[in-house]
């Protein structure tokens, strides 16, 4: 029975994923004891936030407006210059003043009706509320029952809203204490669950990923296994552009190869894969090239003493028992290259694949008759071209995402194929607009892309992204 996916919450901001801090800062009062030891130093790595002269953190010191508002603007890289305010008690010369004037401007905080900011008072449980809800533009609401809170206090639907997303909860006694004020380390963790949803408690932490590259106008599609495994599935159009999106993911191996198609932009950066990050298995569609790109991929292939296996239809290529890898089409002796293209299914747990190559609409008709295409997540064919993605081939997809791999030039993608999509009722991605990032556990899936901002440390994956996005399978 089909499933069907609804967004349930939206994360605004760049963090690092996976593992939540590389090598983090030290502070001499934040030990490992500290209930909040990962959070503080997860933030401090990002630069959110910073410790005193003095090698502290003071974890115990109340959080002021003033430091909140520092906090919240590198969060989300607003303008921190210096610079006069409206407010009174606010001048150019503090140091939260930048901080404070794009904040105001965002319609993050306010002032109070005398005209004064009051920079140096503290924030309580319920300002905190306010402040992170507008920051992050959360939006889903939670029925609360506090027995202190109530329906006609300025912060009831902001405390809402930060119940549904996770980031805040109430105590034992059925209390939220909305005029509890906090402590800079317990600022330090309702921050780092609103910018990195991993550390709400009882989050699952993705262990599987696909990463849809920005190589220009062709394919290169990155697969990280739960086993610690990588598949690279093209190799996009240039050496220098799978390089730069190889290297934002600190990628240093990949164990697999897959080559879809002959052509230059499934090709373009596969000698430099082969010479520089140890490929230990490649497949291709055993279709012949003729361009210079593809003689140096076969050349790099044949110096690394690699064998190119042709896959057939049917074939299974995963790395790891936990997530299929399947060739639904391949045709080695196809009289049309495109059309012989192959097309591959990856499934982890209810989430589907289904990454289309180079095939136009005839041999979406021949796959869709022989083969169970639905997936989730469409990557779509010949850069979105409109030789390719029929209604009736979106139909048999039923996809919740649709991923046009392009440079955005002229009729790519293709209008009527992304209008298609639309109408039913696909969101549409573009690596014009950046890397595309999806993340998954067996319980959620998440996608984000990059903004191109500069990457950020991490393990598998930086985040610097435009949006993040989390789906939570229903079944129907």
């Amino acid at each position: 029975m089909k499933k069907v996916w609804i967004s349930v919450c939206a994360f605004v901001l760049g963090f690092s994923l996976f593992i939540p801090f590389a090598k983090a800062a030290q502070f001499t009062d934040v030990t490992a004891n500290n209930r909040f030891y990962d959070e503080i130093l997860f933030l401090a790595d990002e630069g959110i936030i910073s410790g005193f002269p003095d090698g502290k953190f003071k974890p115990g010191q109340e959080v002021t407006r003033g430091a909140a508002a520092i906090i919240i603007g590198k969060a989300l890289d607003l303008d921190g210059t210096k610079r006069k305010t409206k407010f009174k008690d606010v001048s150019s010369t503090n140091t939260a003043s930048g901080y404070i004037a794009s904040a105001v401007d965002r319609g993050i905080i306010s002032g109070f009706p005398d005209g004064t900011f009051r920079p140096s008072q503290f924030v309580t449980r319920g300002e905190m509320a306010i402040l992170l809800s507008r920051a992050f533009e959360l939006k889903d609401e939670e029925t609360i029952n506090f027995s202190d809170v109530h329906s006609k206090m300025a912060a009831y639907p902001y405390i809402k809203k930060m119940v549904a997303a996770g980031i805040a909860a109430g105590y034992e006694d059925n209390t939220y204490k909305p005029g509890l004020v906090l402590k800079r380390e317990q600022f330090a963790a309702f921050m780092a669950r609103a910018v990195n949803p991993f550390f709400i408690p009882g989050h699952e932490t993705p262990d599987f990923s696909v990463s849809f590259l920005n190589v220009g106008q062709g394919d290169a599609t990155l697969v990280e296994f739960p086993n610690g495994q990588t598949m690279l599935i093209d190799a996009g159009a240039s050496e220098e552009a799978i390089q730069r999106e190889l290297a934002a993911l600190e990628i240093e191996k990949i164990h697999t190869l897959v080559i879809t198609h002959p052509g230059d932009g499934h090709t373009g950066g596969a000698d430099y894969v082969i010479n520089h990050l140890h490929v230990e298995k490649l497949f291709d569609s055993g279709l012949p090239g003729t361009s210079a790109q593809y003689k140096e991929y076969v050349q790099a292939a044949e110096a690394k003493k690699i064998t190119r296996q042709a896959v057939k239809t049917g074939q299974h290529l995963s790395p790891d028992h936990q997530v299929s890898v399947d060739v639904l089409h391949a045709d080695s002796l196809a009289a049309n290259m495109d059309d012989g293209s192959v097309v591959i299914r990856i499934t982890y747990g209810d989430i589907r694949y289904l990454l289309t190559s180079e095939i136009g609409a005839a041999a979406e008709t021949q796959l869709m008759s022989k083969q169970d295409v639905q997936a989730d997540i469409l990557k779509t064919a010949k850069n979105g071209a409109g030789e390719a993605t029929s209604p009736s081939f979106i139909k048999a997809v039923d996809p919740i995402m649709a991923i046009f791999s392009t440079d955005g030039r002229a009729g790519f993608p293709d209008e009527t194929v992304k209008a298609n999509l639309k109408a039913h009722g696909a969101e549409v991605f573009s690596t014009t607009d950046g890397m595309i990032v999806t993340m998954s556990s067996r319980k959620s899936f998440y996608i984000f892309q990059d903004n191109g901002a500069e990457a950020k440390s991490a393990q598998a994956h930086p985040v610097s992204a435009a949006s993040l996005k989390k789906y939570v399978p229903l079944t129907q």
